[in-house]
């Protein structure tokens, strides 16, 4: 047994006939067979195999894989294809392996390839047409949501889950927000100071646009207060994850360019999601073969980077909340932007507020974009883990800044001893804006 209180290798696994010689590739790194056998480092993090501890539903195991697709081009059979699909990319594996194996890019080129392809399950298709669902559609699904809440479907529903096909889309019911109540938000925002700094625009992406317009709201609140024009551009898309994670990447890069289209005139486009935002930072290198350079992109950046490296910011008042506060560190925060300590620095302006991290933060808590409704059975168990972490806190509210970790947690947290709230920091700082 290794630190992590897994076995170092299963026996059962074979690495027979791999090429231990990197050498003949320039392409992403992928250590060979003899350096993941004798590390290990990465299998106690990985949340997959800490559910099901089989070698494929490790990161070793599924390094082999993308080796087997990427290097050699050979397709996977049923179960490795299953096995390579229910990771959620948090790249925790990436952040702590000694030889800075490159799994992200990895999975995006075996993805690209015709070796490897997620099934596309009826739910998922139901989840990526809300993805590109316009106004209408946002206004429709609104409806329905809340006749379903209201009329007392809900419980006819949890009475019928073990009909096959009721039981098939219960988990995307179980994440939706309660109540759901969203608020308008508005095209264009005027600045609120005297001394107007120029205009942002505001990234709204898919589903946040459904279930997290008060986070929209409050980044327009801020940034107006400081002195910023906000814009909520028409015509935005998804900013292509949902897509990517489920093996759609001519649909995703068709998000990319519907994006780079709405913003075209944009001087910056601030996202306050950091699942959007890890996706919307590899714009750069996915647009490699097509008509734009990375350096003719418009700059996305992080709400809370945007705010702390704003002075006006740091000349707002925020009314004292003697309250404690977990934060939720997610994966792509972690692992992909590397900036989760901002949370932290940005909420310590809000006096008598007591802010601790969530417990085995460096584990993920298994939403992976659309892995929550997808694969329950190993997505629950992850998510039950950071729910006992936080009844057992005392905190009044948890914080984080990706909207379907916000919607995993909150759905397991709704039957614990938890009663507080799930919201992003931006949220809970504009709640607290003294105007």
């Amino acid at each position: 047994m290794n630190d992590f209180g897994f076995d170092s290798f299963s026996p059962d696994y074979g690495f027979g006939g791999l090429s231990l010689d990197n050498t003949q590739s320039l392409g992403p790194y992928i250590p060979d067979a003899q350096e993941c056998l004798s590390c290990g480092i990465c299998v106690g993090s990985c949340p997959t195999y800490r559910i099901r501890p089989e070698e494929n539903y490790g990161p070793r195991g599924r390094i082999r894989l993308l080796e087997k697709v990427v290097r050699r081009g050979e397709p996977l059979d049923a179960n490795e294809q299953t096995a390579l699909a229910a990771c959620t990319q948090c790249q925790t594996c990436e952040t702590l392996c000694p030889s800075k194996m490159a799994f992200s890019e990895l999975y995006r080129q075996a993805l690209e390839g015709d070796h490897f392809k997620p099934t596309r399950s009826l739910l998922v298709s139901w989840v990526l047409a809300l993805a590109m669902g316009g106004e209408k559609t946002r206004q429709r699904l609104n409806r329905s949501i809340r006749i379903y809440q209201h009329s007392g479907l809900s419980r006819l529903l949890a009475l019928l889950a073990r009909l096959p096909l009721l039981k098939g889309i219960q988990p995307l019911l179980a994440i939706l927000p309660v109540p759901h109540s969203p608020q308008p938000v508005a095209g264009f925002t005027q600045a609120q100071a005297e001394q107007p700094l120029g205009e942002v625009s505001v990234f709204t992406g898919c589903i946040a646009n459904l279930f997290d317009t008060a986070t929209h709201n409050a980044t327009i609140k801020l940034l107006s207060r400081i002195g910023y024009d906000v814009t909520v551009v028409e015509n935005q898309a998804c900013c292509g994850a949902a897509y990517a994670h489920n093996g759609e990447m001519s649909a995703a890069k068709s998000c990319l360019k519907q994006n780079l289209s709405a913003f075209a005139n944009s001087n910056a486009v601030i996202y306050n999601s950091s699942g959007c935002g890890a996706y919307l930072n590899d714009y750069s290198e996915l647009i490699a073969g097509e008509d734009k350079k990375p350096d003719e992109l418009p700059p996305f950046l992080d709400v809370l980077d945007y705010l702390e490296q704003n002075d006006g910011f740091h000349e707002l008042q925020f009314k004292p909340l003697p309250k404690q506060v977990v934060v939720h560190e997610p994966c792509s925060q972690r692992n992909a932007l590397k900036n989760q300590t901002l949370v932290y620095r940005l909420l310590e302006k809000i006096p008598g507020l007591r802010i601790e991290p969530l417990a085995n933060n460096q584990v993920c808590c298994g939403a992976g974009g659309t892995k929550m409704v997808t694969q329950p059975e190993l997505a629950n168990p992850m998510r039950d883990e950071k729910v006992a972490a936080l009844s057992s806190s005392g905190a009044d509210i948890l914080i984080t800044t990706n909207l379907t970790c916000a919607l995993h947690l909150n759905s397991g947290a709704r039957n614990t001893s938890f009663s507080g709230r799930v919201m992003h920091p931006i949220q809970l700082l504009a709640e607290q804006l003294i105007d």
